[in-house]
């Protein structure tokens, strides 16, 4: 916009010659492209400018297309755009200076060659020219100062701050519940895709679920400086009981203003997992505390038939038969029964009863408890691998909905539907479950069948 605003008031202002001066023209104008590189020597991450200076003859009757200016390894985007106009040889030439910021992400050299602009101009108004005019090449050096070689990864900025924040489903932390921990990076003077990534390692006892980066840049229009952010986070699920501990974390960076490395330090954050309430063992650390209310027996009936049916028959047995029949009923079923709760229909009934009391929370984590006995994705167990291989836009909406509630906007989450999440959870396990193998069908025997090849009897012709 800016640029039309400068050719109409080139246009309005009378800073076309007269026709005299085009009278005296004895060979054709052609346009001016200056390029131009500052500083041509610059600090891994930092911007250098690359400007560019269009001009043409008299006037130009549209905009000049300029290439994108993409440089291997570097980070490119366009600054401000000035109007100008000056005389050349005592001829009024119009044109535009364009501005670049590119940051390269490596030491090494770089080059900006092989481009072009093509300009539109009015060669002898009002009869118009288009030309494609190539840019000179110009070349700047990245490099790291020897004081920062130790630096691994390489950040440089103006300034840079770390700041870390741990939120926990409960206090004290019992089995099942889930601890997340986000670091923020907010830099000046570097991109956001320059900032380092911060690595989440795993800790035993705790299942770890990482979650994608958010890059943000910020641009002060007047200043035009840049403020960028990175946020890392991950989720820790405790897994038993005891005594755990999310490793410190170290940054070090270069201070481009005091031409220093500086360091930023995240203490390490302890965590406690105790057991729960229920008699220690495989059914303590599976089952989350049960309130027995009406809904409640009925859910514990329906996910446990067989396990009550068993129960009902082992009573009656003990009560006819020898104690030693009924101790090895006794240890029968409870074989059964540890068997069943480390099956997946057990897992699907936890996360069953997890989505109908609409728990975004238990549901979440009662998903990836039951795709682990589900073996229908390959490790890592995540909700991205059940949504691939689901193939269910619905199934992907819902579970979207929910990870936006857990880890995204707090203030404006996204609404999910218990309802169609359970419909379409149980639709994609009827369809990844695996099935028993058919049956395979038992040959006749081989007496009724004897190898080797039948005897034909020879054709013989009808009697005539």
């Amino acid at each position: 916009m800016r640029v039309w605003i400068g050719f109409i008031a080139l246009l309005l202002g009378g800073a076309l010659p007269s026709p005299d001066v085009y009278a005296q023209q004895s060979v054709a104008l052609e346009p001016i492209v200056q390029v131009t590189i500052d500083p041509s020597r610059v600090v891994v991450g930092q911007k250098t400018t690359l400007s560019v200076l269009v001009l043409a003859p008299n006037y130009m009757t549209s905009p000049p297309e300029l290439p994108e200016f993409q440089v291997r390894n570097a980070v490119t985007r366009q600054l401000q755009s000035v109007n100008t106009s000056e005389q050349r040889d005592g001829l009024p030439y119009a044109g535009v200076r364009f501005e670049y910021a590119i940051s390269p992400q490596e030491p090494g050299s770089y080059a900006v060659a092989g481009q072009s602009v093509r300009i539109k101009y009015a060669a002898e108004p009002p009869a118009t020219r288009e030309v494609a005019v190539a840019l000179p090449r110009v070349s700047f050096e990245a490099f790291i100062p020897e004081a920062a070689g130790s630096l691994h990864p390489f950040v440089s900025a103006n300034s840079l701050t770390v700041v870390q924040d741990i939120k926990r489903s409960s206090d004290p932390l019992k089995p099942g519940d889930a601890v997340t921990r986000t670091i923020t990076i907010r830099a000046e003077g570097t991109p956001a895709m320059l900032l380092p990534p911060q690595q989440f390692p795993p800790v035993d006892g705790l299942k770890l679920y990482p979650a994608q980066p958010t890059l943000e840049d910020r641009i002060d229009g007047p200043s035009d400086v840049m403020t960028s952010t990175r946020v890392d986070s991950a989720t820790y699920m405790v897994e038993r009981a005891g005594d755990y501990a999310l490793p410190s974390i170290d940054i070090g960076w270069w201070n481009v203003g005091s031409g220093k490395v500086e360091q930023v330090h995240l203490e390490a954050v302890p965590l406690k997992g105790i057991a729960t309430s229920v008699a220690a063992g495989p059914a303590a650390s599976n089952q989350s505390a049960r309130r027995w209310t009406w809904d409640g027996i009925v859910d514990f009936i329906f996910d446990h038939w067989l396990t009550a049916l068993l129960v009902v028959a082992a009573t009656a047995g003990i009560a006819w038969f020898a104690p030693r029949v009924a101790r090895r009923a006794s240890a029968s079923l409870h074989r059964r029964h540890q068997a069943y709760l480390q099956s997946e229909a057990f897992a699907f009934s936890r996360l069953r009863r997890a989505i109908r009391h609409r728990d975004a929370k238990a549901s979440y984590f009662a998903l990836l408890e039951w795709l682990s006995h589900l073996n229908a994705t390959q490790p890592p167990i995540t909700a991205g691998a059940f949504k691939a291989v689901a193939r269910d836009p619905e199934l992907d909406r819902q579970l979207d909905a929910i990870e936006s509630e857990l880890f995204g906007n707090r203030h404006n989450p996204a609404r999910w539907s218990p309802r169609r999440l359970l419909h379409r959870v149980a639709a994609a396990r009827r369809r990844l479950r695996p099935r028993a193998g058919s049956r395979a069908t038992t040959g006749l025997p081989p007496s009724l069948n004897p190898l080797g090849t039948p005897k034909v009897a020879a054709y013989r012709k009808p009697a005539r």
